[in-house]
């Protein structure tokens, strides 16, 4: 097998290996790999160097063919399949979840050997620009149904990263009335187009004022804070008290220094969502019944060899692109 390591700007490299299959997983010929932005940003940086066993293959998303017949799944040679990166294992009795190209190496290769149960077969009427995205819609389930926000309820959506994108529509459907926040128009115009009605840029609106028009004053019941380019705050500034504040998407989004001020005075209640496990399923199915739009959310497609130069483009413009689509073979 061949996969880029990007252990920083000046160390990108193919590498090739063994793929050992191991007891339970399933060898996969890779289609085509979505990264973004910020991702390679995050991997072309130079880490942490006091952590162990450091992720130096990317990748969190991916449409692939099934390499040989597999008895155990059902799965046969040739079948088309989107790879789930929701890993669940046990540490010292508990049960969590690490997720590919985040926690452990990812998808970034032309094989890659992954649980039986990570795999999903894709239905002949979903293309793989959108099934690359089931990830996200999936994780999208799990922050709103950690949520006590309920119909009729308003949503802050802070970021129109493509989490903050697919969140917007995951709203409108379970009838929650998001509110997206982001200093990109053209991201916010995509929104538009897709029936998200209130939308919001800091450079132009005065963000409590709108929101306290918007809900009729009472400031809405959650916020989920999924984009690095407008301030953290605007997560707890813009909701009620004792609202809820969700922090979604993986680690490889950059550190933040929050006031707990709000926190505090409001007295809410914030909560982590980092995977989408247990909502892959419930994800192909809204995209294939349609519900979900994906079209614009890929701002750039690559060749396998590119690599390397997108990454050093995205280490100069780290928000520039919400999706690069790589195609492997």
């Amino acid at each position: 097998m061949k996969a880029w390591h990007i252990e920083n700007l000046n160390r990108i490299k193919l590498v090739e290996s063994v793929l050992p299959k191991k007891e339970g997983e399933i060898k996969l010929k890779m289609s085509k790999v979505a990264i973004s932005s910020t991702d390679f940003a995050y991997f072309a940086s130079d880490g942490d160097p006091d952590k162990d066993n450091q992720v130096v293959v990317p990748g969190h998303s991916a449409v692939a063919y099934v390499s040989s017949d597999d008895g155990e799944t059902g799965l046969k040679l040739g079948a088309r399949v989107v790879v789930s990166p929701f890993v669940r294992y046990d540490e010292h009795g508990v049960r969590k979840v690490k997720v590919l190209g985040v926690d452990a190496d990812g998808l970034l290769g032309d094989f890659v050997s992954v649980p039986e149960d990570n795999v999903y077969a894709l239905p002949d009427g979903i293309p793989d620009d959108e099934a690359i995205f089931a990830e996200y819609i999936a994780l999208g389930n799990n922050v709103l149904n950690s949520l006590e926000a309920d119909k009729g309820d308003f949503v802050v959506i802070v970021g129109a990263s493509t989490l903050g994108l697919i969140l917007s529509q995951l709203a409108l459907y379970y009838q929650m009335i998001p509110i997206l926040v982001d200093l990109d128009a053209e991201k916010l115009a995509l929104a538009a187009s897709w029936g998200v009605y209130y939308l919001l840029n800091p450079t132009y609106d005065n963000l409590e004022r709108r929101v306290e028009e918007i809900t009729g004053g009472r400031m809405a019941e959650a916020s989920v804070y999924v984009g690095d380019g407008v301030p953290f705050d605007c997560a707890f500034r813009l909701v009620k008290d004792k609202g809820e504040v969700v922090v979604a998407g993986y680690s490889v989004r950059s550190g933040h220094n929050i006031d707990v001020s709000d926190i505090l005075a409001k007295q809410l209640r914030v909560i982590g969502v980092a995977d989408g496990y247990g909502e892959m399923s419930s994800a192909i199915n809204l995209l294939a019944n349609r519900i979900i739009k994906t079209e614009g959310l890929i701002s750039a497609r690559i060749g396998f060899d590119e690599v390397p130069e997108m990454v050093e483009q995205c280490v100069e413009y780290p928000y520039q692109y919400n999706k690069i689509l790589i195609t492997v073979d």
